[in-house]
């Protein structure tokens, strides 16, 4: 009898054991479970936080682009507006001497940069040789500029008309600002002390208020007719120009023009 009761508790004891067993089995399996299910959330989360920063990257390199595309078209605007601010101004009639006073003021001015910049200046910027009847012009964005008026085709036929200029160059002798060029010698022309390997910039005064340039030089062999054309004896064909005159890009000149302007508007 004793033996019987003993045997059931052993029984007892060893399913005790196994539901234990068991149960420890499933808390380990639940253990596992969730390490493995904070793992992946903390996998998820760095990718999302990696694609988050890739965006933002993205977008601020997007931006960036943009920024710079839209700088360049304002700056693009801004040129173009400001050579429409000095192009198609209406003429003013001037007198001779209305326009020496302002030529002499302007190359008095000139003298000064010329100084500044290590050039030379003069005044003698056009002229010519033996030649026909016709007017002699020079050509612009603006127009044809009237720059010697033999009345053939006339002043009235241009829309622009030169009230002087100037010449910057380098003097083979070294000098700087003011340079009279001119040595009674219309043959020795420039040669006489102009470097033609150096920049040569006409500038044209127009009486629209538009300093007007040719740059040259270089090693390309200068003139005083150089940019300038004339008219037929009969003022019906305008003679080629081997160089157009430009607007120029020296705000200094264009400001110091229409000042000297001002007080004939």
């Amino acid at each position: 009898m004793g033996w019987l009761i003993l045997k059931q508790w052993i029984s007892c004891g060893v399913v005790f054991l196994a539901v234990v067993g068991l149960a420890g089995c499933g808390q380990s399996s639940t253990d596992n479970s969730n390490q493995q299910t904070s793992t992946k959330n903390s996998s998820l989360a760095a990718e999302n936080a990696s694609m988050k920063s890739e965006q933002a990257a993205s977008l601020q390199a997007e931006n960036s682009s943009l920024k710079q595309a839209q700088q360049a078209t304002k700056e693009a605007s801004s040129s173009t507006t400001t050579a429409d601010s000095e192009s198609n101004k209406a003429s003013i009639r001037l007198t001779d001497g209305q326009k020496s006073k302002i030529s002499a003021a302007f190359l008095a001015w000139a003298s000064r940069q010329a100084e500044i910049g290590k050039m030379a200046v003069s005044d003698w910027y056009f002229d010519h040789g033996s030649a026909g009847h016709g007017d002699w012009y020079a050509q612009t964005p603006d127009g044809k500029v009237q720059v010697q008026d033999f009345g053939v085709p006339g002043e009235a036929a241009f829309p622009i008309h030169a009230i002087g200029g100037c010449v910057f160059y380098k003097a083979n002798d070294g000098t700087t600002g003011y340079d009279k060029l001119y040595t009674d010698s219309f043959a020795a022309n420039y040669t006489t002390n102009m470097d033609f390997s150096q920049p040569v910039s006409k500038y044209l005064l127009g009486d629209n208020g538009v300093v007007y340039e040719l740059k040259t030089g270089n090693g390309t062999a200068v003139s005083t007719n150089t940019g300038f054309g004339e008219y037929s004896d009969d003022g019906q064909d305008a003679g080629e120009v081997d160089q157009d005159f430009s607007i120029s890009q020296d705000k200094a000149a264009q400001v110091e023009l229409r000042e000297l302007l001002a007080i004939y508007r």
